[in-house]
């Protein structure tokens, strides 16, 4: 796997407190402690989208359901295809 700037010692205590979280109240007690509305709502729409992409809807129809631009979405469609792998792991966890 290519190292990515972010992935260090700070971020990897991130991801292993993230592991620790149980059920829902946790995750959103903790992330809505950690991030901002606007982050939370960004990152909340890109994973909306990817499960659009991964269904395969139209680009127009999640630029209308998440007020994405066409730019973005295509960016996370380009994630899909090539980034970590991470958006079609959870895609399968969640079948």
């Amino acid at each position: 796997m290519k190292k990515h700037r972010w992935m260090n010692d700070d971020s990897d205590e991130l991801m292993l407190a993230i592991l620790e979280l149980k059920n829902l109240a946790e995750a959103r007690a903790f992330l809505g402690d950690l991030l901002t509305e606007k982050e939370i709502r960004g990152a909340s729409n890109r994973w909306k989208a990817a499960r659009m992409l991964s269904f395969g809807a139209a680009y127009r129809k999640i630029e209308r359901i998440t007020g994405m631009s066409s730019a973005t979405i295509s960016r996370i469609q380009k994630i899909m295809e090539g980034g970590l792998g991470g958006y079609s792991l959870m895609m399968r966890k969640l079948k």
